[in-house]
């Protein structure tokens, strides 16, 4: 079906974005044997791919040995390989948020820091501003600690 969907609504240059969008997100819901099985199938099957591997097609080759890295469960070999590959993983901005979603579930990646948007950053500066404000506020002005006026009178005594 997805070889179908591909022949009769995609580009030629895009048979690989079909799998690859299929294959990432059955690994974002964590179900690896639908994924291998899918790819598999549609690289067999499809008639615009060479049969076995490598593929003529970068993305083709990092689905392949993404498929292989978890039986290896090494996060060194998960971001080798997406550092080798790269270039091909953004053809699609999802690319990298599935990636990092599979890093995750996978290697034991942690999540990125939360970003509170406009609004959060917005009040997280008022926040600041007015800390800066409140310390200014209450530190003590030049001269008026004891150890400044000590100073000056030992000053006044030479």
């Amino acid at each position: 079906m997805l070889i179908e969907y591909h022949s009769t609504k995609g580009y030629p240059s895009e048979v690989d974005l079909f799998i690859a969008q299929t294959v990432l997100q059955y690994l974002c819901l964590k179900n690896k044997s639908t994924a291998s099985t899918a790819f598999y199938t549609y690289t067999e099957k499809h008639p615009a791919v060479s049969s076995g591997f490598p593929y003529l097609l970068p993305l083709l080759n990092f689905l392949q040995f993404l498929l292989q890295a978890f039986e290896r469960e090494k996060l060194a070999y998960f971001r080798l390989l997406c550092e080798k590959y790269q270039p091909s993983l953004k053809r699609d901005p999802t690319y990298s948020e599935y990636v990092e979603r599979i890093g995750q579930l996978f290697f034991g990646l942690s999540p990125p820091p939360k970003q509170q948007g406009l609004f959060g950053n917005l009040l997280q500066s008022l926040y600041e501003s007015f800390d800066e404000t409140f310390n200014e506020e209450t530190e003590p002005v030049a001269g008026s600690s004891k150890e400044s006026s000590f100073k000056i009178q030992q000053e006044e005594l030479d």
